[in-house]
Formats: C-alpha cells, sequence, structure tokens
C-alpha cells in the first residue's frame, strides 16, 4: 500500500500537478480512489495525508544522518554509510537511526521526489555532507526548519566534522495515521555490490514497463548495464517503484 501511495503522488509531482503549497485535497482523494481500487479497501483521503506525515518525518531524518560527521552517501544504492565504529556508537545511543544507516533506504527516490530532493550527484554523489539538515518541528502545519547545525555522531572518537551546504527543501503539509510493515532492502545488496552480473530477466523486467516508450527502455536498459549496482538496486523495487526510476530518468535525460 505504502509503494503505491507514495509511487501515485510521485507520479503526479513528475507530472507537475503539486502546487507549490503541497497536494490539494483533490489529489489525495485520487490517491485513496487508487488504493481503494487496488486493496479493495475504503481508504479515506485524510488516512492518505495522514500515512504520508510518517513519511515526511522519515525524508527529515534521513536528511539529517546524511550529515553526520564521517557519513557517506552511496547514489547507487541509496545508502547512507558509517564504518562499523563510528555505526555501532551511534547506533548505541540512537537506536532508531539503525534502519536508515549502512542500508538501502526504503522508498527514498518517492520520498525525494514528493518531498523536495537534495540528493548528492556528480562528482559529490558520495559525499553525506550535500544533503541539509533540517529539523521538523510543526507537524500539524508542514513547517520546516533549515539549519546549519549539522547533525553529530555520537561515537566519541569520531571523524572530524565536516561543513555542511544548507539549502532550502520545499516541504509539504501532511500528517500521519496508517501504520506500516515493510521489510527494508536486504543489506547483502550492499555487500555484494562488486558483482558485475547483470540478470538474464533484466531485460524482460524493463518491458513489464510498458507505459514508456521502447526507445526509452532501451536506453535506460542500456543504462542499467553500465551499472550494475543500480540494476541490483532496480530489480528489488516494486513495479510501481520501477517505473518512478525510469520516469525520472526520461525526465532528466529526453
Amino acid at each position: 500500500m505504502t509503494n503505491t501511495m507514495l509511487g501515485f503522488l510521485a507520479d503526479l509531482v513528475a507530472k507537475g500537478k503539486r502546487t507549490s503549497s503541497g497536494f490539494r485535497e483533490a489529489h489525495h482523494r485520487q490517491c485513496a480512489a487508487a488504493l481503494n481500487e487496488q486493496f479493495k479497501l475504503a481508504i479515506t483521503a485524510e488516512q492518505v495525508r495522514n500515512h504520508l506525515k510518517k513519511w515526511r518525518k522519515i525524508w527529515g531524518r534521513v536528511v539529517i544522518l546524511n550529515n553526520l560527521s564521517g557519513a557517506l552517501w552511496d547514489e547507487d544504492t541509496c545508502t547512507i554509510r558509517l564504518a562499523e565504529e563510528y555505526y555501532a556508537g551511534h547506533c548505541m545511543a540512537h537506536k532508531a537511526d539503525a534502519p536508515y544507516l549502512n542500508t538501502p533506504i526504503e522508498h527514498y527516490h518517492a520520498m525525494a521526489t514528493i518531498f523536495g530532493t537534495t540528493a548528492a550527484s556528480g562528482v559529490n554523489a558520495r559525499s553525506g555532507n550535500d544533503l541539509l539538515s533540517i529539523e521538523v518541528e510543526d507537524e500539524e502545519n508542514g513547517e520546516v526548519n533549515t539549519s546549519s547545525n549539522v547533525a553529530e555522531s555520537s561515537h566519541p572518537k569520531g571523524p572530524p566534522k565536516k561543513k555542511a551546504k544548507v539549502v532550502k527543501v520545499l516541504e509539504d503539509p501532511l500528517v500521519t495515521t496508517l501504520n506500516y510493515g515493510f521489510k527494508l532492502v536486504a543489506d547483502a545488496l550492499v555487500k555484494s555490490g562488486d558483482d558485475d552480473d547483470i540478470p538474464a530477466e533484466l531485460w524482460d523486467e524493463v518491458c513489464k514497463l510498458g507505459e514508456f516508450d521502447e526507445e526509452h527502455l532501451a536506453h535506460y536498459y542500456a543504462h542499467l548495464v553500465d551499472n550494475p549496482k543500480i540494476t541490483k538496486a532496480f530489480m528489488t523495487l516494486s513495479q510501481t517503484n520501477k517505473s518512478v526510476w525510469v520516469s525520472r530518468y526520461v525526465k532528466k535525460n529526453f
């Protein structure tokens, strides 16, 4: 359900239908209708708004953690990486952060599309300091405060703090009531990052995305073949999120 909901709203953003103040009530109703049609439920627009609050808070936490001293951002697998000794020290003091460190971040691309992406790219693609440190202080009106104060690792012997770039992130006024129970992508994906084998069924998986032109799918397939780590992450995604990845690629390159 979360895959479908975030994928639906990310697609609205990609099509330019979100306003500067956030999603309209009609968008929430459309998303609820899509969920009800697929899962045979009776979800309301308010519940959609409520569930998005949770993911807005998760996005804020991800951005803050990406500014930990010594954190490295791995764009290929959407992973915030800390050396094991720093990871252990930080998670001992902040257990709730463990699901977002040294493991691919669930729904990262959909969140980045919906809430405003500040992900690193190019020569700084693996620098955790290219993400803004934010704090979600007002959960009712959706305001997000930006600050140059970067989150610190709790490990007493952590590496020196690096100065982060501070930019503004456009946030939507979203709130939460639904729970989720989806498992994070296996950490084995990161450990197997050096395996350059391309899955035999890759082209078949790409071809399932019939809403795109064949020429665009062929270009994206070539992109995956050239980037085995991205391929491995792509193969773990739901059909909706695969469409989000291809949509972002097509929008960027065509």
